[in-house]
């Protein structure tokens, strides 16, 4: 595409000719209002779209929450532009405009077209510069209503990383971090599910959402199970940043800090998604219940909840996973549990598996229980009755007292 380019603008088609100011109309305007990031909460809800003009690779990575993807250079062509602008700036400035409004132009056609003039888009690139407002101005001339997202995604990624991590600052004065660095999330309070594996804890979350309960779902957000296997089937884990935004999101709309935010007792690393520091430390501060399951249960449960795992074309890699599994269990037990998977043996091998590998492996939760509930025998494998179940109903009952008592603590102590 270079080449043609150059071929062009040495050509008669691109030659210079005289031209004659036009003063536009006193009522012509083309400036694109900016839209910042300390207005997003609840401002963005303003807008009909949220567009990412980003190549597909950065939008992958992390974007704004409920973005779209309109590039308006792809993946090859930014790092063409790129390279040639390190050698031939004046260049490098004319081939990206040409394909930028080459992209722009397709978008038009493929995603703008059916769109009212009402329409109110907020567009963002990396800093909120060229490419976004490429975009933005073609919009505003056709007659859309669009803002640019002031700072861009870097801006955003700043505002996320604030709410969900902590300033690690050294110069900062404790105090002046104390007050400008205070987020909702600190109003907030959290209560912890703790249980061996295979006590159905994320299936626990669940009831309660399904119940009104606000929950953290981590290992949903970090697409695994948290267990050495834990991958989700067919489905990558998220980048660190993605998972960082999603729990951001979950924090500043949909949190209400008068209400408890169940959440499993998770290590702080969810795979390889590591739990946002700040996130973290409020885990680690607060209470817990407790629930017992029976090993009959247990291992029901597993083969239930992993029953991707159990088919003929899963085998090689959980044996391979298994086999990695020899350097905290030595050699022979992950043979015998190798072995047990050749033959199908599946039951076998989860039962031996939480004897043998989990229970003796997985840290015991910290500090004691504020309840402790012995999960009636197959109550987990039912999710039904779990739903309306006398302990549901206690749980819930433990997360309203436990908030009215945090209230009233705080009223004494003003």
């Amino acid at each position: 595409f270079y080449k043609r380019f150059q071929i062009r603008m040495g050509s008669n088609i691109l030659a210079r000719s005289k031209c004659t100011y036009q003063k536009p109309p006193e009522s012509y305007s083309c400036e694109v209002p900016y839209f910042s990031v300390s207005d997003f909460n609840p401002n963005v809800k303003q807008f009909d779209e949220i567009i990412d003009v980003r190549t597909e690779d950065e939008f992958a990575e992390d974007r704004v929450f409920n973005a779209i993807n309109l590039p308006v250079l792809d993946n090859q062509q930014r790092i063409e532009v790129g390279t040639l602008y390190k050698k031939e700036k004046s260049i490098a400035r004319k081939l990206g405009a040409a394909l930028i409004n080459k992209n722009t132009s397709e978008h038009i056609v493929n995603h703008f077209m059916s769109k009212e003039l009402t329409y109110k888009p907020l567009i963002y690139c990396w800093r909120g510069g060229h490419r976004s407002r490429s975009l933005a101005i073609i919009l505003k001339e056709i007659g859309f209503q669009p803002a640019i997202l002031s700072g861009g995604y870097k801006e955003y990624r700043k505002m996320v990383r604030s709410t969900v991590q902590e300033d690690t600052n050294p110069n900062r004065i404790k105090e002046e971090t104390d007050d400008q660095s205070r987020t909702k999330f600190d109003d907030c309070k959290i209560i912890l599910v703790s249980g061996s594996t295979g006590s159905g804890k994320s299936l626990l979350l669940e009831t309660l959402e399904k119940r009104g309960e606000q929950i953290l779902h981590l290992e949903l957000l970090a697409k695994h199970k948290g267990s050495v296997l834990g991958n989700y089937p067919n489905e990558p884990q998220p980048s660190q940043k993605w998972f960082e935004t999603e729990i951001y999101q979950k924090i500043e709309f949909e949190f209400d800090p008068k209400k408890v935010i169940w959440v499993e007792n998770e290590s702080i690393k969810v795979g390889n998604c590591a739990v946002p520091m700040r996130v973290w430390k409020k885990m680690v501060e607060s209470p817990r219940i407790h629930i017992n399951v029976s090993m009959e249960d247990r291992i029901k449960f597993i083969l239930k909840d992993y029953d991707y795992i159990t088919t003929e074309e899963s085998k090689p890699g959980l044996i391979e996973t298994l086999t990695r599994l020899e350097r905290h269990a030595g050699k022979k037990k992950p043979a015998e549990w190798c072995e047990m998977v050749r033959n199908s043996e599946y039951e076998e091998l989860v039962g031996d598996l939480i004897v043998e590998y989990y229970d003796k492996t997985y840290r015991k939760p910290r500090g004691t229980a504020m309840e402790t509930y012995d999960v009636p025998q197959g109550l987990i494998l039912d999710q039904e009755k779990l739903l309306t179940s006398s302990m549901v109903n206690e749980i819930i009952s433990v997360g309203d007292n436990y908030i009215n008592s945090q209230a009233e603590q705080i009223s004494e102590q003003n």
